[in-house]
């Protein structure tokens, strides 16, 4: 599996399933999951106030059109005041586990927008790696800034070692996107 903390926003990758976290008192939301709902015309922002996260159910967006991504996979958290570690942990396994039954090979998500100073950045990566080893994803793509970028790569190389389910690994930073990078020949 690749793991790659990528440092552009969410919106500048046209080819993937990205996973955004959907806190039930953030409208409009903020970070990465606000500027995507800025540029779906406040379609996140709607779902919310219309209540329609209430069962805390997870919704899947395809919205080619509008090319922010193919495939938007939003996943309710409850409301910021409770949220905690645990919480994020959980939510990367539900969303790991529900992406893995859908067949899904690779995906992204906004790992900014749940990182919290107070959890501690070794705790918050070891939640992270232990959601994802057990599943065979080829790559997941995790946006930060660039400072938490590097860190978060830099403590997920250590979690490798103990997580690791015969698996290999690869971890990188992606300052660009893909399509934006030029091909030595």
């Amino acid at each position: 599996m690749r793991l790659i903390a990528a440092t552009y926003p969410p919106d500048w990758s046209l080819k993937e399933t990205i996973a955004l976290p959907v806190f039930m008192d953030q409208v409009p939301p903020r970070g990465g999951t606000g500027r995507i709902d800025f540029r779906l015309n406040g379609l996140i922002s709607g779902l919310i106030l219309e209540q329609l996260f209430e069962k805390e159910d997870y919704w899947l967006l395809i919205n080619p059109e509008r090319m922010v991504a193919p495939e938007l996979f939003l996943a309710p958290l409850g409301k910021t005041e409770s949220f905690n570690l645990e919480k994020a942990a959980n939510w990367f396994q539900r969303v790991a586990r529900k992406l893995a039954g859908a067949g899904a090979r690779s995906f992204a998500l906004v790992a900014e927008d749940l990182y919290r100073p107070e959890f501690g950045l070794k705790d918050f990566s070891g939640a992270l790696i232990k959601s994802l080893v057990s599943y065979p994803f080829e790559q997941v793509k995790l946006y930060a800034s660039p400072g938490l970028a590097e860190k978060l790569v830099s403590e997920l190389g250590r979690w490798a070692y103990h997580f690791q389910a015969g698996n290999p690994l690869e971890l990188g930073v992606a300052k660009i996107p893909d399509a934006f990078e030029v091909k030595k020949s």
